[in-house]
């Protein structure tokens, strides 16, 4: 568990270092991802979700605190992540927490759900 834990915390940081490699190293290739950009789509495959964070981090900035950790049964993780999102010019975009659900392969981030909407 403390494996999966120190693996999200990395992702996150990453994310907040804006940095898509980092972000990337904590993916499985074959990861489906929400595109929380367009809600109407998923992503699959370590390019499309390379190309969500390059996207994004070219329209927000944002800091993320893990707040609560949770196993689930089924090897999933669920997270609540405290969000402070806005434009590269300073509007806030999203201040609040969101749940999501995390699952593993080999080692990495294999799926991610939003699970509040």
């Amino acid at each position: 568990m403390d494996a999966r834990r120190a693996l999200l915390l990395r992702f996150y940081k990453a994310i907040d270092a804006r940095n898509v490699d980092a972000v990337m190293a904590q993916l499985h290739p074959d990861v489906d991802f929400p595109d929380q950009l367009n809600e109407d789509r998923r992503l699959h495959g370590a390019a499309a979700v390379r190309a969500y964070y390059e996207r994004a981090f070219g329209l927000i900035a944002g800091e993320n605190a893990l707040s609560a950790f949770h196993p689930r049964p089924d090897g999933t993780v669920e997270v609540r992540v405290h969000h402070h999102v806005t434009s590269l010019d300073g509007a806030l975009w999203h201040e609040g927490p969101v749940d999501y659900c995390f699952g593993f392969r080999d080692g990495l981030i294999a799926r991610l759900d939003r699970l509040d909407g």
